[in-house]
This record gives structure tokens, C-alpha cells and sequence, in this order.
């Protein structure tokens, strides 16, 4: 016996940056540089205008740095930023970075609000402003032009002006993103649609073709017996019979003919082999990857089948899977039997809505039926719709 429980969720994610967008900020991190570093050579003075030590230039690259991670892991860029606010102040507590940690600051947050979720935005927020504090307690350049208090007056505004920008840049680009993947999920239902218009029309002319050749067999057979009778008796009558019945097997055969070449037109020029039941896992995948829940439970013993046993019950089963469909916490259901004389399925989940979903439903059933199985549709007071199809393995006489 084989019983199996296969369950996944893809999920897709983008990391990629253009490749500018890193020579930019390295340039923006040379220009601060460039701005920062004069101030600090040069030497002390009674109004405080240059810090005049040696460590406001060293340590300088440790609050501009962390704007080179800022794109590819802006979370990091801001416990770095924050970590450089302190570590660049600790030699002598008195040392110039305003000019250059507030922009830097203000870069870090927008990247982090617009590219990380609230709860990492919102820490990553605290301590870039927990840095921001530390320096006014540490520049050189507040020590009288009001502490503290003014580097909070001034920078907290810009710095949660800038954090709040990027979170409505972040939500008008998931919107985006949203309304992006709504089209492709609505392209490909329109696809399936319009295969499955196909598929009803095949079935449906496949029935037709059944039901005609039982009706014309049976109206030869008689014509048969009566020519038979009569040929001792009436040998008028028996080559009427017969040339009817001559008549009758060209009409048929070329109805056949038209009836076989619209059901083959829609796979000419194709090489791929007809699917089979062995391809069901990755069936089950194509329906995931379109945003749908699907556990599938297969029990018995796995066998190659009948090529047209196998064709109809994946055929059904991804009509089924049209036709019914699932979500966290109430996945669709799909259970493939293998019994010995027949192979059973079921399937059930939330019913899908529309025309789609209807063709659905009566192309697994022709499907099935012109295979001479049984196919049936309920929905229980649970309100899930539960599919049944219950195909032979020997063809059975109608």
C-alpha cells in the first residue's frame, strides 16, 4: 500500500537591485566625506568650529558607511548607523559628525521603511534616533548651541518625516504588486477557460461519436439479419438490405472521419506525450503556484494504468481543480485510490464561482463518463463541494 500527504507554498522574492544603484550611493558616501573631513582637520577653536582631533577623521566612515547596506539589507544599515553614532563619539566624547550623520540617518531610514516590515521599520527607527541623541550629548558642535534638546528638535522631525515617506512608498508598491499579480492570476484563469471550452466541445463530440456509432452498429446489425433472411426468399428485398447497408457503413465512416479530425485539430503540431497520472504531483504544484492550497493523499498501489484511464482521470482531476478551490486554514482536498479493478477520486474544497467553474464541472463529467465511470457532484451541509469519479479499468458495455 502507498498513502502520501504532499504540501507546499512557493513563495517569491525579489532581492535584486539594479546595478547603479551601489556606484551612487559609494558617491554619495565620498561627497560626505568630502564635506566632513575639512571641518574636522581643522584646529581647535574658541567657538568650537572644528573639532581639531585626530579620531573625528577616523572614525567618520563608521557613520558614513552604513549607507553602502542600506539597499540590500537596510536593517543592518540602521543597527550600524546606530552602533557608529556611539562608537564615533566614545574616544573623547566631544567630536564633530552632525553634518554628515543626520543625512546619512535620514537615507537609512527611507531605505528601511520602504523595503522592511513594521515591526523590523519600527526597531530599526528607535535606534537610529537613539543615535541621533547620543551625538547631541557628544558633538563638538552643540556643546552651545543647545545639546541635546536641539538635536532632537531638529533631527527627529526629518528623521520620522523621512521613515513615514517610506512607508507609504511601501504600501503603494505592494498595492502595486497586488494589482500586478490580480492580472496574471485573471490571464490565467481566462487561459484555463478558454482550454476548458475546448475540452467540453471534445467531450461532448466525443459522447456524440459514441452514442452515433452504438445507433449505427445496431441499425447494421439489422439490416444484416433481414438481408440474411431474405436471401432465399426475396432477393430484392436482401440487395436492398444490403445496399443500404453498404450506404449506411460509408456514411458512417465519414462522419466518423469529421468527428475524429475536429477532436485531433486542437493537438496538431504538438510533440509532448499525453499526461498520465504520474505527472499528478507536479499538477498539484501548477494549482500552488497559482495561490491555491492543495493537499493530495494518494492510497494504494501506484500502477501504470489503460493510456485512456490514465488520460481521462488527470484530465478530471484538473477540471476538478477549476472547478473547487482552497485557502489557509481549509485547503482543497484531492484522494486518488488505486483499487483493482478501478481508480477513484475525490475532491473537495470551497466551489469556485463562475461560467470557468461550471465548464469545469462538465468536462471532468463527460471525462469521466465516456470513459464508463460514474461521476457525481454534492455539496454537504458543511458547505464544502465534493467531487466523485470512480473510473473502471476494463471497459464496461453500455
Amino acid at each position: 500500500m502507498y498513502t502520501a500527504t504532499h504540501r507546499s507554498y512557493a513563495r517569491r522574492v525579489n532581492t535584486g537591485a539594479p546595478r547603479w544603484q551601489f556606484p551612487l550611493d559609494l558617491g554619495i558616501c565620498a561627497a560626505m566625506l568630502a564635506f566632513a573631513v575639512p571641518v574636522t582637520l581643522q584646529p581647535d577653536s574658541p567657538d568650537g568650529a572644528g573639532a581639531g582631533t585626530v579620531f573625528d577623521t577616523l572614525l567618520l566612515p563608521t557613520v558614513i558607511a552604513p549607507i553602502l547596506l542600506r539597499r540590500r539589507a537596510p536593517f543592518g544599515a540602521a543597527v550600524a548607523l546606530a552602533a557608529g553614532c556611539v562608537i564615533s563619539g566614545i574616544p573623547t566624547f566631544d567630536q564633530f559628525r552632525l553634518g554628515v550623520a543626520i543625512p546619512a540617518a535620514m537615507l537609512v531610514l527611507y531605505s528601511l521603511a520602504s523595503r522592511r516590515d513594521r515591526w523590523h521599520a519600527v526597531i530599526g527607527l528607535v535606534l537610529v534616533l537613539a543615535g541621533m541623541v547620543f551625538i547631541g550629548l557628544t558633538d563638538v558642535v552643540l556643546t552651545d548651541e543647545g545639546g541635546v534638546g536641539a538635536m532632537v528638535v531638529f533631527s527627529f522631525p526629518l528623521c520620522i518625516g523621512t521613515w513615514v515617506a517610506g512607508r507609504l512608498v511601501r504600501s503603494r508598491d505592494q498595492v502595486a504588486a497586488e494589482l500586478v499579480e490580480r492580472s496574471h492570476l485573471l490571464e490565467r484563469q481566462r487561459e484555463q477557460t478558454a482550454q476548458l471550452a475546448v475540452e467540453v466541445e471534445r467531450t461532448q463530440l466525443a459522447s456524440d461519436l459514441d452514442a452515433a456509432a452504438r445507433v449505427r452498429v445496431r441499425e447494421m446489425i439489422d439490416l444484416a439479419e433481414v438481408g440474411e433472411r431474405s436471401l432465399a426468399t426475396d432477393h430484392a428485398r436482401a440487395r436492398e438490405a444490403f445496399g443500404r447497408l453498404e450506404r449506411m457503413g460509408r456514411d458512417s465512416l465519414n462522419e466518423m472521419r469529421g468527428l475524429l479530425g475536429v477532436l485531433r485539430s486542437d493537438e496538431r503540431g504538438t510533440r509532448s506525450p499525453r499526461p498520465t497520472l504520474a505527472q499528478l504531483e507536479t499538477l498539484i504544484e501548477e494549482a500552488r503556484a497559482g495561490g491555491r492550497a492543495v493537499d493530495l493523499e494518494v492510497a494504494g498501489e501506484r500502477r501504470p494504468l489503460p493510456s485512456g484511464v490514465e488520460l481521462a482521470a488527470y484530465r478530471a482531476l484538473q477540471h476538478a481543480l477549476v472547478a473547487v478551490h482552497g485557502a489557509d486554514p481549509e485547503p482543497a482536498t484531492v484522494q486518488l485510490r488505486y483499487l483493482p479493478s478501478a481508480v477513484v477520486l475525490e475532491v473537495s474544497g470551497l466551489a469556485s464561482e463562475g461560467s470557468g467553474a461550471e465548464a469545469a464541472l462538465v468536462a471532468a463529467r463527460e471525462r469521466v463518463t465516456a470513459h464508463g465511470g460514474t461521476f457525481s457532484a454534492d455539496t454537504p451541509p458543511t458547505g464544502r463541494c465534493v467531487l466523485r469519479a470512480r473510473l473502471p479499468l476494463v471497459a464496461t458495455g453500455a
